[in-house]
């Protein structure tokens, strides 16, 4: 009798790391792409400027990188609106917010601090960038800012 409870005991354990494992793959599969880049599309165009009347008025085109982005890696919010953008640093001892410019054309972003105490200070710096579905990755071109740079490196998803 003691056989019997301790065989269904087993097949419960087993069972139940198969509908884990199942969920898990399910998971993976969704959030991290595993099916390749095959929704990966480049972002064209950008920013820009449309004359709307022969009166010479403009006006911007949308922005794609408007909305608020989190970084997959540590939570930091990236809310971009237009050509400007404000970035909020998580920390438990200060909240450190960052704004600055964002110039766009093409699928290249280049980042302008306005804050010059930053470490960056003002100088720009230079990422081409690609949206996955809803998740946005950016490449270095050209930073001398080691912080931003690394900031940058994350995967980026549309909140």
């Amino acid at each position: 009798m003691k056989t019997q409870k301790s065989k269904g005991s087993l097949l419960s354990i087993i069972l139940a790391f198969v509908i884990i494992a199942i969920l898990a793959a399910a998971v993976a599969y969704f959030f991290f792409d595993i099916g390749g880049k095959k929704n990966e599309t480049s972002v064209k165009p950008s920013v820009g400027i449309k004359k709307t009347s022969p009166k010479n008025q403009h006006v911007l085109t949308k922005n794609p990188l408007d909305g608020t982005w989190v970084s997959m890696s540590d939570g930091r919010m990236l809310d971009i609106h237009g050509i400007s953008f404000t970035m909020e640093l998580p920390s438990v001892s200060t909240h450190q917010i960052i704004k600055g410019e964002i110039h766009i054309k093409g699928n290249t972003a280049t980042f302008v601090y306005s804050d010059s105490k930053d470490k960056c200070g003002e100088n720009p710096g230079t990422y081409s960038f690609v949206i996955n579905n809803e998740n946005l990755h950016f490449s270095v071109e050209h930073d001398k800012c080691p912080g931003r740079k690394q900031i940058f490196s994350a995967t980026w998803e549309k909140f």
